[in-house]
Order: C-alpha cells, then structure tokens, then sequence
C-alpha cells in the first residue's frame, strides 16, 4: 500500500536527541508516513528535534526549519526538544510552526500530524511546565539509523552545574526500569545489532531516583549494577559491545572502576564531562567532583582497564579563566591523553548561575583557547594512532564513501576500511592496522 504522506526528522544536539528522533520515527512508520531524507523537498512533514545547550545550538535550531519552509513552504513543520521547551513562544510567533512540542510527549508528533493534514486542526502546543514530570517516559525505538544502536536509560539531572540550561528544559533525574532496558536491548540484539549506547541526560545518576522513592529496579540499584546485569544477559548473543555516553567524573571512583573492569562487553572507552582541569574554575562550575581526586582516579581507570581511550567534554573561556587556569586544562589533558575532546567555547546561558558571573572572557581569548585544546587533543590523537600499527581491532563498518568504510575500535578509535563491498555496514569485521594519520587509522579487513 502506498504511504498517504511523508516525513522526515533533522536530529540536534545530543544522544538523548538522537534516541528520541528514533522513537519519533518509529511511530511515523506506525503511522503510516513514508521517511525522507530531511533535505527532500517532497515531504508533508519536517520535524525539527532542537538543542538549546549553546547559543549556537539555537541558532542552528531556527536555520533548520526556515530550511525546510524553503524546500517546501506547504510543508508541516514540527519542533521538539530543549530549546522548544525553553522558548516555545518564539517558534509560535517568530517561526510560525504548526506543532510546538517541549522534552517530554515527543512520540505525540505523528498522531497530531496526521490529525493536522487529514482534518487541517492545529496549530498543536504541547509545551507544559517541566517540572510536571516526575516519572520517566517509557518510549520505544523500532530501529535505530546508526550501526549503533542507542538505548535511554535515563532522564533530567539535577547537577545544578553553573553554567549549565539543560536542568530547566529536562528536569528531575527520572531512571528507566531495568525490564524496560533489557527488552529494548533483546530487540535490537534481534535485530542483529553488535553494539549498543546506553544514553541519557545523566546517567552517572541513574537508579537513585528510584532507590529515594523505594522502587529499586530489580537487579540494577545504580549505573555499574545495570551494566554488570546486562553484561552477564545470556541471550544477548549478537550484541558485543555496550558503550557508555557521557559520564560526570564524580562516579569514576575505585569500586565503580574494579567492577568495570570485570565486565567483559563494556566498551573500554569512556566519554568524560571533564569542563575544566582547574579545581578554582571546577568550584565557579558548581561541578560535583574534586579536581585532583577525579584526575586521580581516572588515571586508575587506564591502569585497571586494558587500552582504555578517554574522549571529554571540556569548555574554554568560563567566566573567570585564567590563563593559568587555562593551563590547568591543557595540562590535565595532555596527562589523562585525551584522545578527542569536545570543546565548547563558553557561552551565556540566560538563567543560569554563570550568565551574571563577572569577569567574563573575550571572544577573541574563548576562541583562541578553543583552537588550542582542540590542537592538543589533535597532536595527542596522532600520537595514539602510531602507537596501533599492526594492532588487530574488531569494528563494524559505518558508511561507505570514495571506497572506504569508517568505523571505531572499541575504544573508540577513527578507522578507514579500504572496501567497495557496499554489504559490510553493520557487520562485524576484524581489522589489521596499516597505516595513519592525524585523523584515522587504516585497516584492512582479515
């Protein structure tokens, strides 16, 4: 049967986004929508999944859907997510879509569009006061576009960072059960997934929520207690490796690393919200962790765990930096190695703590400390690529492009794959290491 209509989903920002435009996608297809690539200009309906975590995130956010009333200007346009939630006045007003829809009730999107071009109803809002939600949203992803699927297992944070918006678009810390977890992680293994990401705004915290209301999710009290159950799941068979999103250093503590290193299908690479290496700049954060202690226990990681990769997120030109304490960072990273940072250059945040903080940085200095850090990370990459020649890695080819596939080790090294079989992508291959450069290594399929 032909699709009635069609539908296409831009995704910004985070892996919590990247999940939730999955599951927004999967009720499409149940819907009946036929999915486009979001630059086809045939399509009934663009959703925008918007990011508010800079202000260049909202400005990203507003050229993608003035992009798509440029590729159709019949089209319905859906917005979602945390700079909707923030600032749903302005896609009314200023931007004029004809659903407006905040974090939560992202998977209401088809219904309501069907509803919109069947019946011509709407404009739709549905963006309520976030603090209304207290329990986590059980929403499901069908399938996920990446070799990689992603898996939520947990919403909101209540860090309170100073600097930080996402509280006040994603609320209190709100844990998946586990039951929920692992039936989603059976589907995707069923599907002949390899990997998995768990992903979620802060899952550093996942399970407390549930331990201070009495629920415990059997079998998984906290993070390290869910990946010691999943890890030991017998019937994920296709399923080799589980790969964790971001984590505060504040849960990288010796426990947590000794019972990490047991767990045979946890990726040995691990993604840090580092910030800064300066403990005076960690304190106007409002981080959660000491500085020297968390440099201490992540250099425990890497001697417990066999070829761990660190990759960090790290913001240059916090109000106050020093060039000192600019040092600290170039310092911390060059000691941890990190091998790829995310650097966000500092930018103010209307209600947050840090937008009023005095002393806040140029943008030529934010901008030239971000260049540094991001060529540290740069010569320290290279470096860790020399150190692999001749190394053998299982990956799962990605996207074939010019002849060669790209994949990750599974500590999260940049492969090329000399290859023009297009029927690799998703399938686990074992690699050698030829080659190098700044950016990849080079493998050849065994």
């Amino acid at each position: 049967m032909q699709n009635k209509y069609s539908a296409a989903v831009c995704t910004l920002g985070c892996r919590v986004n990247q999940y939730e435009s999955d599951c927004i996608i999967s009720e499409f297809i149940n819907a009946g929508f036929e999915i486009k690539d979001f630059n086809d200009g045939s399509c009934d309906v663009y959703v925008i999944n918007t990011c508010t975590v800079t202000a260049g995130s909202d400005k990203k956010s507003k050229q993608m859907i003035r992009r798509a009333k440029k590729l159709n200007s019949r089209a319905l346009i859906a917005v979602c997510g945390c700079f909707s939630q923030a600032n749903p006045r302005i896609f009314k007003s200023d931007l004029q879509a004809g659903i407006i829809i905040g974090t939560p009730e992202k998977i209401k999107i088809p219904g309501l569009a069907l509803d919109i071009l069947d019946n011509n109803s709407g404009p739709h809002i549905l963006v309520k006061d976030i603090a209304d939600y207290k329990a986590y949203e059980n929403i499901n992803a069908a399938f996920s576009e990446k070799t990689r699927a992603y898996i939520k297992i947990q919403d909101g944070c209540e860090a309170a960072c100073s600097y930080c918006i996402i509280p006040q678009v994603r609320g209190c810390e709100k844990s998946r059960a586990y039951a929920d977890i692992y039936a989603e992680a059976k589907r995707f293994d069923g599907a002949a997934y390899h990997e998995i990401v768990l992903t979620g705004i802060e899952i550093s915290s996942y399970g407390r929520d549930l331990k201070m209301a009495g629920r415990d999710s059997p079998g998984a009290s906290d993070l390290i207690s869910l990946l010691e159950k999943l890890n030991g799941e017998p019937d994920l068979n296709n399923i080799k490796s589980v790969r964790l999103s971001s984590l505060d250093p504040f849960i990288i503590k010796k426990d947590f690393i000794d019972r990490l290193a047991g767990l045979e299908k946890i990726a040995n690479h691990l993604h840090l919200s580092l910030q800064s290496g300066s403990p005076r700049i960690l304190r106007l954060m409002r981080r959660r962790y000491n500085g020297g202690q968390a440099l201490a226990n992540i250099s425990y990681a890497k001697s417990r765990i066999k070829d761990l990769n660190l990759t960090a997120d790290i913001i240059a030109g916090f109000p106050g930096e020093t060039d000192a304490d600019f040092e600290e960072s170039l310092e911390m990273i060059k000691n941890l190695r990190i091998y790829h940072a995310h650097v966000f250059t500092y930018s103010q945040r209307p209600g947050t703590y840090a937008a009023d903080y005095a002393n806040q940085v140029p943008e030529n200095i934010k901008s030239m400390r971000s260049k540094k850090l991001s060529e540290i990370c740069a010569e320290i990459k290279e470096e860790i690529h020399s150190e692999n020649i001749g190394r053998e890695f299982d990956v799962i080819p990605e996207d074939l492009r010019g002849g060669y596939y790209t994949a990750k080790t599974r500590n999260f090294m940049d492969v090329k794959i000399k290859n023009n079989n297009d029927k690799l992508r998703g399938t686990m291959q074992r690699v050698k290491i030829s080659s190098y450069d700044k950016d990849f290594l080079y493998g050849e399929i065994l």
